[in-house]
């Protein structure tokens, strides 16, 4: 690899082989990423029939869901193919018991003739340089009456974890998502149990058939 090559993989290593090879190490020994926040987010996702989850990982916060909500179309899209043969084969499959069905997608562009009537994304922004993009493309496919839910962490230039190649504050994601809708929702959020600090947060809007600013 080249010096250049090494510089931007150091600054960002959010490659599709960083997260092939990250996330094949933790399901060879059983590990599923959660967040159990999302079991909150149930009421709101209730009247939802088509769910997409972006930068879904092993399928783990969409067991959580599905678990609880039934007769439901789970899109799930990551750019890990290793990731998604998992979900496809072994983890979720392509139906459940409660009538929920999976469907498994690595970009976007796979899928853009579907609308949804709720798109999340979960811990994923902030590795996404362009996220711009990503939220325009989200807010094209989402549904009239559609709901968007972000989770990132909030902590500011105090969050030194690498992969995070973003720094998103409370106040930032209000600005960025006050583009979309002039109602931004917050709920739930997560602490530091050292310092009590303000780690994660839920931001969600309603696509309430306005145009994009």
């Amino acid at each position: 690899m080249k010096l250049t090559g090494k510089i931007k993989k150091w600054f960002n290593p959010n490659t599709k082989e960083y997260w092939d090879n990250l996330y094949l190490s933790e399901t060879e020994i059983g590990k599923i990423r959660q967040d159990k926040s999302v079991l909150r987010l149930v009421p709101l996702l209730e009247n939802k029939k088509n769910i997409l989850d972006f930068g879904c990982g092993t399928g783990g916060n969409v067991k959580l869901l599905s678990q609880q909500l039934s007769g439901k179309n789970f899109y799930l899209l990551d750019h890990s193919t290793k990731v998604l043969e998992f979900a496809e084969n072994i983890y979720l499959k392509k139906k459940d018991d409660n009538g929920n069905c999976f469907h498994y997608f690595t970009d976007l562009s796979e899928i853009n003739r579907t609308k949804f009537d709720a798109i999340i994304s979960i811990q994923v922004l902030e590795h996404i340089t362009d996220y711009s993009v990503v939220l325009n493309s989200f807010w094209e496919l989402l549904e009239e009456n559609g709901i968007m839910i972000i989770s990132v962490p909030v902590r500011g230039w105090l969050d030194s974890n690498r992969e995070h190649v973003n720094k998103f504050t409370v106040k930032s994601m209000l600005n960025i998502l006050s583009e979309y809708s002039e109602w931004v929702q917050i709920s739930p959020r997560t602490y530091s149990k050292r310092s009590g600090r303000l780690t994660t947060a839920f931001f969600y809007i309603i696509k309430e058939g306005n145009p994009l600013k």
